[in-house]
């Protein structure tokens, strides 16, 4: 019988190939494999090597479109990615049943509401943003999951005090002040997606609080804009930052919020900032207007 007649009973990446092609495919991927330390088994659909499958229909459409020569380099290239894959897995997997290893990859990253997965483990800050619990690995950041703090067995306060001192600790990042009508405004910057979560602990960088509290933007999450309020100059750093903080927002990347945000302790109340007619404009709450703005006026 033959390969044409067998058509209807190999696998679909087979009918990627003629009969010579199916041949060469099968034994390229048999001698990659073969390079490995690890047991395998070559079946219709996948290869299985140790414990984990790999799909052979990706690898087969990638040579298809390739010349036979390039085959070699095609497969080396998506094994290797493949493997490093599998030991992040499994290395997440042994974090994510061990407090004791996952302890100094915890950390709070700021995102926006529609870039929160199911079952995220979140507070809102204010306005649209939240501050979200994860998994900081090399490579990626995954969420940390309900069952995750089931296995920890830890308060959840305790993780989030955790997690925001890993970022306040081990990122990098570059501290610029700035004067502006003699008052004093700290620009925060630096290239990790952590850097907004700094907005969160502002107080470290403004020293001894204020009782108006702290004007705190972070408007992409590789930049945080902090002012302790003191007196009526602190009006006009207002205005300073809302164009800076939308100028920012609007010019990306990872953009986060335009807003201001009037950060009290621990308590943030959002002040909308928009460009109308050509012309930044930042609204003020109630609360603040009253306790804040009417106050140092």
């Amino acid at each position: 019988m033959g390969f044409s007649a067998l058509a209807g009973r190999i696998p679909e990446w087979g009918r990627l190939f003629d009969e010579a092609g199916y041949l060469a495919f099968l034994e390229a991927v048999r001698q990659e494999l073969s390079k490995g330390e690890k047991p395998f088994e070559v079946h219709d659909a996948f290869a299985r090597i140790g414990d984990w499958e790999l799909p052979l229909l990706p690898l087969a459409e990638r040579c298809a479109g390739a010349p036979r020569s390039r085959w070699a380099a095609i497969l080396r290239e998506d094994l290797e990615a493949r493997f490093a894959q599998e030991k992040l897995g499994r290395e997440l997997d042994s974090l994510r049943g061990d407090y004791a290893r996952a302890r100094g990859a915890l950390k709070l990253r700021v995102q926006r509401t529609a870039t929160l997965g199911p079952g995220a483990i979140s507070a809102a800050i204010a306005g649209d943003l939240h501050a979200v619990l994860v998994l900081d690995l090399p490579g990626f950041v995954t969420p940390v999951r309900a069952a995750d703090l089931t296995a920890w067995e830890r308060p959840a306060q305790d993780l989030v005090a955790v997690a925001l001192e890993n970022v306040k600790t081990k990122e990098r990042v570059e501290i610029s002040p700035m004067e502006i009508s003699t008052a004093r405004l700290f620009a925060v910057t630096g290239a990790s997606v952590f850097v907004a979560t700094l907005g969160l602990a502002a107080e470290d960088l403004l020293g001894v609080g204020s009782p108006f509290g702290a004007l705190v933007a972070m408007p992409s999450a590789h930049i945080v804009l902090c002012h302790s309020i003191a007196d009526a100059r602190s009006l006009r750093v207002l205005h300073a930052m809302a164009a800076g903080a939308l100028q920012a927002y609007e010019g990306g990347p990872s953009p986060l919020s335009p807003d201001l945000f009037w950060k009290r302790g621990d308590r943030f109340v959002a002040l909308p900032v928009l460009r109308e007619d050509g012309e930044v404009k930042c609204g003020l709450p109630r609360e603040f207007d009253e306790q804040v703005a009417q106050r140092l006026s």
